[in-house]
């Protein structure tokens, strides 16, 4: 909230964000993370598949070869509808929240990439949350920073996303990640 805050009028409609959205439609993206929540805890199950854990999630949803361009159009059909950014924000998060305060660790959540546990789906809309607000931080001109906590989420499920060799080089000055070294592909 504080970065959506920090976003001046002139900035919602450029297209700054990740190269190819606007400012709105990463804030929209990013909202997503609450609104699926919301969303998938109503959900019937819909899947045979147990996920184990945040890691498993993205592994089975990163399966999937068009799973950008999906992602990408859902983010342009919300930012459509982002009105009041701060505002639906607000609104939407105090909502969540109050959801998931009420709702077990262990309770099953329905995504469409499977059956995951509540603690862990959370820690796949941290994940989304981190990188976006950071994503937003820079395309807006805001200084780029994350809560410790987040910080830790963030970076305990993408490391376990990728071999750790990589990472415990480049961050020791051993050796630099490769060109375009993404774990999501």
């Amino acid at each position: 909230l504080r970065t959506l805050r920090g976003i001046t009028p002139d900035l919602w409609d450029r297209r700054n964000a990740l190269g190819e959205w606007t400012t709105r439609e990463l804030a929209a993206h990013t909202l997503r993370a609450f609104v699926t929540i919301e969303a998938y805890l109503a959900a019937p199950p819909n899947s045979e598949r147990v996920l184990a854990d945040a890691a498993d999630y993205y592994a089975v949803v990163l399966s999937d070869p068009t799973a950008h361009q999906g992602v990408a159009a859902r983010a342009r059909q919300a930012g459509r509808q982002l009105i009041d950014p701060v505002g639906e924000a607000e609104a939407t998060i105090a909502q969540v929240l109050a959801q998931v305060a009420a709702t077990d660790d262990d309770e099953p959540v329905n995504t469409f990439a499977g059956q995951i546990t509540l603690i862990e789906y959370l820690a796949t809309r941290v994940v989304e949350l981190g990188v976006h607000t950071l994503d937003l931080q820079r395309a807006t001109g805001q200084l780029a920073e994350l809560h410790p906590e987040t910080t830790a989420v963030v970076l305990g499920v993408l490391t376990q996303l990728t071999s750790p060799v990589p990472i415990i080089l480049a961050l020791t000055g051993r050796a630099p990640l490769p060109p375009d070294y993404n774990v999501l592909g």
